[in-house]
């Protein structure tokens, strides 16, 4: 099984802390690049000969697309690839395009998972992310997303200045009244080339504080455990049966196809490409995408780096189908059990769950150098 991500790089406005690849200024060019990432989507469509489980819209802003620029890729995808009949097909999108126009087209068109930019039900919070949606936005698009079978997601974003505890309750609290499946919390991060990591940087804003930080994850983490939510990666929850199957892929090593400017693609053995992060580039196709091939190395960091951000761990089957522990590793590894940082399960080792914030700077110390 394997996976398709297209990376749509429009995005009305650019939210303060984001780093992702996007443009705010695309009419000028918009047909072509959609017409130049489905062409890409056909000349590389024989790298991808498994069935295909997975298809997600991200960006950017995928939900700004016309009903018809979306049927397209769609149409595309069915005509290129086998696609399971059970497939999760993802759009993201932002409260305000909840409207009953767009519902109705995705429904159609096959989508049957949302996942909800929320970010946080503080409007005078949503005006410093600068946002271009209100809590009122959200309520109204969650209030008609009742009338359809759409699996939701919704995202939201903790560690914020200014945030309280009452304002993460307030989101949190949407739970009770809505049928939100999944959840993805993330901590608010200071990115290089973002308008926040400038503000820091000179004196109009603070810096990030962790202690607020770890306060917002651990009252998140117990919220959403009372409601039946399974914390089964560090960023991520669901209720039972409704994991997300994209970014699971991406955890267990799987193939997956990223199109688009700024896409990354894995063939699920050792090569991974990525796509420039330039939209004029890639419009000219010319020194447009890098590849490299994961050295033994590579593949064994890989392992420990997504492993451990998931509640299932390393496995042991894993660790041996890359030539097991050297010396100094299980040294370190078993250092870290003796601090209580990773457990030892029947099938291999996790991270203890009182740690999952620091998980990228435990995997690390499993690294290997080259």
């Amino acid at each position: 099984m394997a996976g398709i991500y297209i990376h749509i790089p429009f995005c009305r406005k650019k939210c303060t802390y984001c780093d992702f690849h996007f443009s705010t200024t695309f009419q000028g060019y918009r047909g072509e690049m959609l017409l130049k990432m489905i062409e890409e989507l056909e000349n590389r469509a024989q790298e991808i000969q498994d069935p295909i489980e997975s298809v997600y819209f991200g960006g950017g802003t995928p939900s700004l697309l016309t009903p018809d620029e979306i049927g397209n890729f769609l149409l595309a995808i069915r005509s290129q690839f086998s696609l399971s009949t059970d497939a999760e097909i993802t759009l993201e999108v932002n409260p305000e395009d909840l409207i009953l126009e767009n519902l109705d087209a995705w429904w159609r068109l096959g989508f049957n998972r949302l996942s909800i930019g929320v970010q946080t039900m503080n409007d005078e919070l949503l005006t410093w992310m600068n946002r271009n949606h209100r809590a009122t936005d959200t309520r109204k698009g969650l209030d008609l997303l009742q009338q359809y079978a759409f699996s939701v997601s919704i995202d939201l974003i903790f560690g914020v200045p200014q945030q309280t505890e009452a304002d993460l309750e307030e989101l949190l609290a949407l739970i009770d009244t809505y049928p939100i499946a999944h959840v993805s919390a993330y901590a608010l991060t200071q990115e290089p080339q973002t308008l926040l990591h400038h503000r820091v940087k000179t004196g109009k804003e603070p810096q990030l504080n962790d202690e607020q930080q770890v306060a917002h994850y651990r009252l998140v983490e117990q919220a959403l455990s009372t409601r039946g939510f399974e914390h089964y990666e560090v960023s991520n929850y669901a209720k039972p049966e409704k994991r997300a199957v994209h970014n699971g892929n991406y955890w267990k090593g799987k193939a997956y196809l990223g199109l688009g400017p700024g896409a990354h693609s894995f063939d699920g053995k050792r090569t991974r490409r990525w796509n420039v992060s330039n939209n004029a580039q890639y419009l000219k196709q010319q020194d447009w995408y890098e590849e490299e091939t994961l050295s033994a190395d590579n593949q064994w960091n890989e392992l420990w780096l997504t492993g451990l951000r998931t509640q299932h761990g390393v496995t042991i089957e894993r660790i041996d189908a890359l030539g097991g522990f050297r010396v100094e590793e299980q040294r370190m590894l078993e250092t870290l059990i003796k601090q209580d940082k990773i457990h030892l399960q029947h099938n291999g080792y996790c991270l203890a769950q009182d740690h999952w914030l620091a998980a990228d700077g435990i995997s690390m110390q499993l690294f290997r150098a080259g």
